[in-house]
């Protein structure tokens, strides 16, 4: 069955909230894909024997899309979180804009076919930040406020705004308040589908550049009735499980009226000194105690990120349809 256009999903079903996939990179490598890369999980996608019929790799990533899809996802990412013109350009063979067009263009045609028509699609296009690993320390030099963001994401963002295939965008990881301010400024002549901004927030509850969640509230609101209509979500991801229910609520408290979204890691912590992942050693935390917090703080998207996998989207799942009854 077709799917509704998502805004209108939303509106008719104001409790319904959408299961997102999980951590694809990470599920990926998991699955013994080498991401090891600057493109990250693009990868795959650069060399043409992906796109044969017997390519294993393409195997991999269908078995994936179909893994998300039994655990309960309805919305999925295409794989293209570090795929920006300037990074695609700088380490790959395509170096003109036609080349990056069509790629981006293979990748999200692939996409849905491994989705179907019934699911919501979203073009993932990783922060400014991300080409040069500054996600998560939101340190974008001295002079945060020139940088010319649009350039940036235009040719990513041209490809998806034009695609029947997307039904919405993500601006995922986002860490630094000037790159914030640059996409809420685009009018929707710019993004003119649906789409949402994901917050890098550390533990500390801050936007990894020091900005605190009123700061950015406030400058939501003053945008009053100018903001671009296509703004659909605004949240966290790839954040800390173990507070993102927290971060979450403050959002929640400053702009009760606005959908929020959230995917976390999955907990796990990384013991730099043996190179291992260890489970999260708080235990009271669960995906369903989590999922009923999101929910209670205006989640209408949620999911994971980091290191979650098609187990950790069952349980996310199983909670949705708990708390949402």
């Amino acid at each position: 069955m077709a799917r509704l256009p998502l805004k209108q999903l939303l509106q008719e079903n104001p409790k319904k909230v959408l299961v997102l996939d999980g951590g694809q990179g990470t599920e990926l490598e998991r699955r013994g894909i080498e991401v090891a890369n600057p493109i990250w999980s693009t990868i795959p996608f650069i060399d043409e024997s992906f796109w044969s019929e017997s390519s294993v790799e393409r195997k991999i990533v269908k078995e994936m899309y179909s893994d998300f899809i039994k655990a309960g996802a309805e919305a999925l990412m295409t794989v293209t979180y570090q795929a920006s013109f300037k990074s695609v350009s700088d380490n790959t063979s395509i170096k003109t804009l036609s080349g990056y067009d069509s790629l981006l263009t293979r990748i999200v045609d692939f996409s849905r076919g491994c989705i179907g028509e019934d699911k919501y699609l979203i073009g993932s296009i990783g922060s400014w930040g991300a080409h040069i690993c500054r996600e998560f320390t939101g340190d974008y030099g001295p002079n945060p406020e020139t940088i010319d963001y649009y350039e940036y994401f235009k040719p990513q963002l041209e490809n998806f705004n034009k695609s029947s295939q997307i039904d919405l965008i993500a601006f995922e990881t986002v860490p630094n308040i000037h790159e914030v301010k640059a996409i809420l400024s685009w009018d929707n002549t710019v993004l003119s589908k649906p789409f949402y901004i994901g917050l890098s927030v550390g533990d500390n509850g801050l936007l990894r550049d020091g900005t605190t969640m009123a700061e950015i509230a406030e400058f939501i609101k003053s945008l009053g009735n100018k903001i671009n209509p296509n703004f659909t979500f605004l949240g966290i991801n790839c954040v800390s499980f173990n507070t993102s229910s927290n971060v979450l609520a403050s959002i929640h408290e400053l702009l009760p009226d606005m959908p929020l979204l959230v995917y976390p890691n999955s907990g796990e912590v990384y013991d730099s000194e043996h190179k291992i992942w260890l489970p999260n050693g708080d235990k009271s935390n669960t995906w369903d105690l989590v999922v009923k917090r999101y929910i209670e703080a205006g989640a209408r998207l949620i999911g994971g990120c980091c290191r979650t996998t098609p187990q950790d989207i069952t349980e996310v799942s199983e909670a949705v349809k708990k708390y949402t009854k």
